[in-house]
């Protein structure tokens, strides 16, 4: 009789043991609960069972993590813990008998417990979900709409110039608001860095301080923000402060993407700054790190190629051309002056909305003896007419099709368009600018021409 007594009593403890392990396991996971349930002109048989409930992102090319999955019984009731890597705002999709019936966003944040209530088929109208978070999301989307409309009439011009700072400020005051009274939340943490992000350019010092803040809390902000501090800290304080903030960003986040992002990023500093022999280092360990990620793996062929062959301070390599004036044009013909090479598609809409700023840099650089020199790819002759129906043509283009292109892809490793290669009159490149890097230019012209700011 003792032992049975004991045996039982051993027993319970083992289950009491592995509730708590799994009670421990599940303690700050995202807890998902909720009922579903069919209007009666599509089921009147009062069963809810079998409604899926699915929240998956995609982690791959062709891999999807399934983050919470749960079928709700006869009464349409359905719980269980969610599987997240980071808090976010997820995809919950709601579907029966391999019919789709709603999408719903769904903040997913550990120690946060939901609830969904929706009725099939109509879930845009019937859905409700409540939580913490989601409680904050909707006072943070009010907030936004309001800033959209604002933001809409600064660009329609209907607010004067003297008055933009002011309604930025308030904004971000709002924004900020909405931080501080939802301290420790996921979306608290979204509407901090909005606070800051719209700061760019107006109230620079207040942005970096707000940045710091929600950074100091949360060891981490996104990557919108990240790169406008680092591109603050890099204008304001230099090569080597910039990269220690680096360094102390990777020490804090907690995920892999970022900190990919966070290496990628430092070898791109080190590879403009001409210090390829650093950023071959970094780089080389960059690919040891992540030897299965096909991403990094990629970006790391592309960037090495670029630092043997592209990098500043290496020579440009040698091409010719046929321009559209009928006169032939090579790199090594530039020597003796400095040129900005650009290879484009004329339908493009970056490329189209710089023309104007292009224009103006030449008008003002060609003092110094710049020459632009643009290549246009996948372009017609009646494409090449039209684009030039209503701009001006003043500098020399080469001939469309007049080329061969994948090679020149090879040769200058292209991936985007438009991109730009400013070289000096030694014929030593100075730097490579893509897409919307194209402030950088100008600080590329300081360097080989004697303008002072």
């Amino acid at each position: 009789m003792a032992l049975r007594h004991l045996t039982a009593f051993v027993f319970i403890i083992l289950i009491i043991s592995s509730c708590s392990s799994d009670d421990a396991a599940n303690s700050n996971k995202p807890y998902v609960e909720g009922r579903v349930t069919v209007s009666d002109s599509l089921d009147s048989t009062g069963d809810y069972s079998g409604i899926q409930i699915l929240s998956s992102v995609r982690s791959g090319a062709e891999s999807i993590d399934t983050l919470f999955y749960a079928v709700t019984d006869s009464s349409g009731s359905f719980s269980g813990f969610a599987d997240i890597d980071e808090n976010g705002i997820y995809p919950v999709l709601l579907s029966r008998n391999s019919n789709n019936f709603g999408l719903l966003n769904v903040v997913l944040a550990e120690g946060d417990s939901v609830t969904i209530t929706a009725e099939l088929p109509d879930v845009r109208s019937t859905a409700e979900v409540s939580s913490q978070e989601q409680d904050v999301l909707r006072t943070l989307e009010r907030v936004e709409r309001g800033f959209r409309r604002v933001a809409n009439f600064i660009n329609a011009g209907a607010v004067s110039s003297d008055s933009i700072q002011i309604e930025i400020e308030k904004w971000s005051d709002i924004y900020w608001q909405v931080f501080e009274e939802n301290r420790g939340t996921h979306v608290a943490r979204l509407s901090g860095e909005s606070s800051a992000t719209i700061l760019q350019g107006w109230n620079d010092s207040l942005m970096v301080e707000r940045a710091n803040i929600v950074l100091d809390e949360y060891n981490r902000i996104s990557p919108s923000l990240r790169n406008l501090l680092i591109q603050h800290i890099s204008d304001t304080e230099g090569l080597n402060t910039t990269l220690r903030f680096i360094d102390d960003l990777e020490e804090r986040t907690p995920t892999v993407n970022d900190k990919i992002s966070l290496q990628i990023k430092r070898i791109d500093l080190l590879y403009d700054s001409s210090r390829t022999d650093s950023a071959t280092e970094y780089l080389n360990q960059l690919k040891n790190e992540f030897p299965e990620d096909e991403f990094v793996q990629s970006w790391a062929e592309n960037m090495a190629y670029d630092l043997e062959y592209l990098a500043p301070g290496s020579s440009f390599p040698e091409l010719e051309f046929q321009l559209v004036s009928g006169d032939s044009i090579s790199t090594s013909s530039l020597r003796g002056q400095p040129f900005l090479l650009e290879i484009t598609r004329l339908d493009n809409a970056l490329y189209q909305e710089q023309y104007d700023r292009t224009v103006a840099i030449y008008q003002i650089y060609r003092n110094f003896e710049l020459e632009i020199i643009t290549v246009p790819v996948s372009v017609s002759d009646v494409m090449f007419s039209a684009f030039f129906e209503e701009r001006n043509r003043i500098w020399p283009f080469v001939r469309p099709n007049s080329f061969d292109t994948e090679a020149l892809v090879e040769v200058l490793n292209l991936d985007r368009v438009p991109t730009r290669f400013l070289i000096d009159s030694d014929g030593t490149i100075i730097g490579r600018y893509i897409g919307t890097e194209y402030d950088n230019i100008l600080d590329g012209l300081q360097r080989i021409t004697t303008i002072t700011e």
